[in-house]
């Protein structure tokens, strides 16, 4: 980006006529015309800066990472923008018009990741704004340029305030005349567009500013668990993230110390001797404007301590360490000659049937041989652990003294069973919240934008909420899909390393559509979303997924949405008619109404019969990928399937023996469908020359590609 160059006043000298006797009125009057056209224009100029002032609030919100919560659309066509920081700022911008020789003030960001302000003069390429050869940053602290209209039509800018001004100049160095005849622009925004996960600022030189857009209402606990356990007196805190929120309350269990500060939520469990509930549910209630409010809960418990000694007859124990599926313990035998046995046996399970269990091992190990009788401890202490038991279930720790011989192949007990109780813990499940926000919901199709309270990874979709009601539970949907989806179909890169699930997951904001794709490395586990059905309910659904393929929360978060139903906008209907030679197709389409224009091709039957729950739902598939191919300023209209009137075409060397579909629907030129679609199968004919279509690695899709075919108008 070249630096731009200011052209100083004091070089736009005028001379004074010498001659007494000139008769000047023609020259006066188009002064004051100027005059007259300069002051028509001050108001434009005023929208201008303005707008200088909104862009440099919209780049300050987004350097401090400060979200859009809303964009309204005002009576006179401007927008106002709702920021989510403490301060609800706002600001208020229009779309401009275009005008003629009017600079544009933008910004751009350099190499530095910082924002600068930048100046494009008629046809020319934005340029670097200068203030003492550097260029300006758009902070707060920074000079906002100001642009101005002289008394002659000049534009003239000023980077100090209004202290000193300059004139902007042209390719060819001349000051920019303000007066041409098209008018000026009166803003620096040429489109504000949203899609519920972002707002789009698109300006005047063609750059666009994303910021992401959140609820103006919300508390998310971050890394908060499902159930909480605490030791007692155990004290434990918790990030929050919060918008709108004026006030909160909180609920608790007796005994427990719960604080609410500096957006950190702090738990303290009671100390052992207090009158207390053991466990419970921490609520936080919080409030906003116009009498909103709402409430983030966390279930509690306290964990006993099983850790300690415990002095027996013949044993000291000590339980040192208890884990989820884990225990570990010292062993002090008070003979250090004896030999004993350590087991962490069932609590239900009586002594007579833990010495029983104990001997039937010994009979079937002995009997496979000597070697696999190592289970027996000796000497003067042991340090024992044992992995593999339930978490959140009860145990005793048991040791028992005994005499055996290998060679005699003889067990005997000789002391009476020593029996310390314990539980295993509950791992704690962090139980992420998933802000939802939906948007562009349509008779085929939904935005969602995903806003997690943590950055674990996880999944999200869109499901049929007939779908989700038939599963047994939450866990039982979110492991069945992640296995279906997932698991399955690319088990062996998944067993082998090849694929790991963090290449399946997201992490962080995520915002999603249907239809639409999901584009992930390597581009071949990419998967389309697709179309919904029309006048049904559905769920988005988001829920963890942890490094093994484990869903990982103890919830899925759903937000239920109803697609509309869909009304065609045309009568018209479509007879195809497939002429079928070998492995070519000629088609022809004859739509009912010679005006309405519609699209037509062809796909594999397979990939339609596998994917589309209706024929209704393709047609939505079939243009969002044409959509895609569009290049800039193309529409619909400009594809080569788009057809007004009868069609005639042939399709040569598909593959041998296989089933395609020819498909006819009713689409206007900007993109809107208006029709029911018309759907036929056929077969192409000669020897099989492709595996079975039906494999699941054949319905993995890769890239949007079809196999080798010539299409002939």
């Amino acid at each position: 980006m070249k630096k731009f160059a200011l052209w100083s006043l004091a070089l736009l000298l005028t001379f004074a006529a010498a001659c007494s006797d000139y008769d000047d009125t023609d020259l006066w009057n188009s002064v004051n015309d100027i005059k007259k056209r300069v002051e028509a224009l001050e108001t434009a100029v005023a929208k201008l800066n303005s707008d200088v002032s909104a862009m440099q609030t919209l780049i300050e919100k987004l350097n401090e990472k400060v979200y859009v919560s809303k964009v309204e659309t005002n009576a006179d066509g401007s927008y106002t923008i709702y920021f989510t920081d403490p301060e609800n700022t706002k600001i208020t911008i229009t779309d401009g018009k275009d005008g003629a020789a009017a600079p544009v003030i933008g910004v751009a960001k350099d190499t530095d990741e910082i924002y600068y302000w930048t100046l494009t003069s008629g046809e020319g390429e934005p340029e670097w704004l200068l203030a003492d050869g550097k260029k300006i940053p758009v902070t707060a602290a920074a000079v906002v340029p100001l642009l101005k209209i002289d008394d002659k039509g000049f534009w003239i800018i000023s980077c100090d305030k209004g202290a000193t001004w300059n004139y902007i100049t042209d390719d060819k160095d001349q000051p920019v005349s303000a007066l041409g005849q098209g008018g000026v622009s009166d803003s620096f925004f040429k489109e504000v567009t949203q899609d519920g996960a972002y707002a789009y600022f698109t300006l005047m030189d063609g750059t666009t500013i994303t910021v992401a857009m959140r609820s103006d209402f919300y508390l998310l606990v971050k890394m908060a668990p499902a159930l909480g356990t605490y030791a007692y007196g155990e004290t434990k805190t918790y990030e929050t993230e919060s918008v709108g929120v004026n006030d909160i309350v909180l609920t608790k269990p007796t005994g427990w110390v719960v604080s609410y500060a500096d957006e950190v939520l702090t738990i303290k469990a009671p100390a052992e001797e207090a009158v207390c509930e053991t466990e419970g549910e921490i609520a936080v209630i919080y409030f906003g404007d116009n009498d909103r409010s709402s409430l983030v809960k966390m279930k509690v418990k306290i964990d006993k301590d099983y850790t300690g000694v415990t002095e027996g007859d013949n044993f000291t124990l000590e339980i040192t360490e208890v884990g989820d599926t884990r225990v570990r313990a010292a062993i002090t035998p008070k003979d250090p000659e004896m030999s004993y046995y350590v087991y962490p046996y069932d609590l239900a399970k009586s002594d007579e049937a833990c010495i029983t269990q104990l001997q039937k091992r010994f009979k079937a190990d002995i009997a496979d041989g000597p070697e696999y009788v190592d289970y027996f401890f000796k000497g003067a202490k042991t340090d024992y652990r044992y992995s593999g038991l339930t978490p959140g279930e009860s145990y005793d720790l048991s040791v028992v003294g005994v005499k055996y011989d290998l060679t005699a192949k003889t067990l005997d007990i000789v002391t009476p069973l020593m029996r310390v109780p314990f539980s295993t813990k509950v791992p704690e499940i962090i139980n992420t919240a998933y802000l939802m926000t939906l948007s562009d919901i349509s008779w085929y199709g939904a935005k969602c934008a995903v806003h997690p309270s943590d950055d674990l990874p996880y999944f999200c979709t869109f499901v049929k909420k007939s779908t989700f009601d038939t599963a047994y539970d939450d866990a039982d949907f979110a492991q069945t899909y992640i296995d279906d989806r997932y698991l399955w179909p690319y088990y062996g890169e998944l067993s082998d390393g090849i694929l790991l699930w963090s290449d399946f997951t997201a992490t962080g904001d995520l915002a999603f559509s249907s239809p639409g794709f999901v584009r992930r490395d390597p581009l071949y586990i990419s998967e389309d979303i697709y179309p919904l059905e029309a006048n049904t309910d559905y769920y988005a659904v988001a829920f963890g997924c942890n490094e093994n393929g484990e869903f990982s929360n103890s919830r899925v978060s759903r937000k239920l949405f109803h697609t509309k139903a869909f009304t065609p906008t045309e009568a018209c209907t479509f007879t195809i008619d497939v002429t079928v030679d070998k492995q070519d197709l000629a088609i022809k389409v004859i739509p009912s109404d010679k005006n309405t224009s519609y699209i037509t091709f062809f796909d594999e039957r397979d990939t339609y019969r596998d994917n589309f729950a209706t024929p209704r739902q393709y047609p939505p598939y079939d243009l969002y990928w044409r959509m895609q191919g569009l290049e800039a300023g193309q529409t619909i209209g400009d594809d080569d399937c788009f057809y007004t009137g009868d069609a005639a075409y042939n399709v040569v060397s598909l593959k041998a023996a296989s089933a395609y579909i020819v498909f006819a629907y009713g689409c206007s030129a900007d993109g809107r469908i208006t029709t029911e679609p018309e759907i036929v199968e056929v077969h192409t004919k000669g020897t099989v020359d492709q595996p079975d279509l039906n494999s699941a690695a054949k319905r993995r899709r890769t890239v949007s590609a079809r196999p080798a075919y010539r299409v002939i108008r």
